[in-house]
């Protein structure tokens, strides 16, 4: 195996490989949207990337892998490099193997770029690569979903639910800040940005519910219109995308989330959207223990924090 720098005559097998493995994953999750499964899709995303920050790996002279990605100037507060789904395979037989090697010769790049944390994210089907990246250190941060709009079976709560206006968006922003503070403490540690949900509620691509006991709001779930907040793999015109889903502490295990889920998608289903994605952390454990039984999940993403004092010493002058 030679690892080499990606250079712009990789970018069609490249591409090629990561549509092989779309029609793979898509062959077990038939709500996938199809438009993946195109080489000539992915070879337009890989044109826009900067390829000089990727690799590849030959095997006589055949290419049987590839990674490249971006950085991100900050995420989780450091200067970061991120390869997603889709600007990163490997042949399934030797998928471990190739991406050791792969990472071996990449992140010395990411680190003389100052690039303290290593994020990627693989298709779920891909379990000898993931192996691969966990043995490299790399530890799960979030997992994508999808499923279809069929309703979710389970108990649901005798609440009134109603859809959210202008006039709801101070109830909407209540549950988002409380999901916010449940993000950022214990085992999560995750920041969770706060949005101007008025003006969210104001766009034509957003629309939310709420779950009511009396007159207090105890849940809220919202849906952004043909684009999900996660994976590539995933966006598409029909997909509604889970971006808000929280239910007040007290709430819980009454079926309050399932009733908000299954009017969600009672509206996606009349209102032409195929599929809903969802994407959650795993830490974060009451959505770790209710997303993974409703919708199948499509991509993993890992991630590394390098110690900041290797990333000094090798970063290159004047960085």
């Amino acid at each position: 195996m030679n690892v080499a720098v990606l250079r712009p005559e990789h970018l069609e097998a490249a591409a090629g490989l990561v549509a092989a493995r779309c029609v793979a994953l898509r062959s077990q999750v038939r709500s996938l949207p199809a438009k993946y499964t195109d080489a000539a899709t992915i070879a337009q995303m890989l044109c826009e990337l900067d390829e000089t920050t990727g690799v590849v790996a030959l095997q006589d002279n055949r290419l049987i892998g590839f990674m490249t990605g971006f950085v991100l100037p900050e995420f989780l507060g450091k200067r970061s490099f991120y390869s997603p789904e889709w600007a990163n395979c490997a042949e399934p037989a030797t998928s471990r193997r190739t991406y050791e090697e792969m990472y071996r010769r990449a992140s010395a790049r990411w680190i003389a770029d100052r690039c303290a944390v290593h994020a990627v994210t693989l298709m779920a089907d891909d379990r000898e690569g993931i192996e691969g990246w966990q043995w490299l250190g790399f530890g799960l941060a979030a997992v994508d979903g999808v499923r279809d709009l069929a309703p979710v079976k389970g108990n649901q709560a005798g609440l009134e639910i109603r859809q959210a206006g202008p006039e709801d968006a101070g109830a909407v922003a209540a549950l988002d800040r409380a999901l916010g503070q449940h993000m950022a403490a214990p085992p999560v540690f995750w920041i969770h940005d706060d949005e101007d949900r008025y003006a969210w509620l104001q766009q034509p691509d957003n629309v939310a519910w709420l779950a009511y006991e009396g007159q207090e709001a105890v849940g809220c779930i919202g849906l952004e219109l043909g684009r999900a907040g996660g994976c590539q793999i995933v966006q598409d015109e029909k997909t509604a995308g889970i971006t808000i889903a929280y239910i007040r502490e007290g709430a819980r295990c009454r079926g309050v989330i399932t009733a908000l889920l299954n009017q969600a998608l009672a509206w996606a289903r009349t209102h032409g959207y195929e599929r809903c994605a969802a994407d959650w952390e795993p830490m974060n454990l009451p959505a770790n223990r209710y997303w993974p039984k409703r919708f199948e999940p499509v991509c993993y993403s890992l991630m590394r924090w390098i110690d900041e004092r290797i990333v000094a010493r090798s970063a290159g002058p004047g960085k």
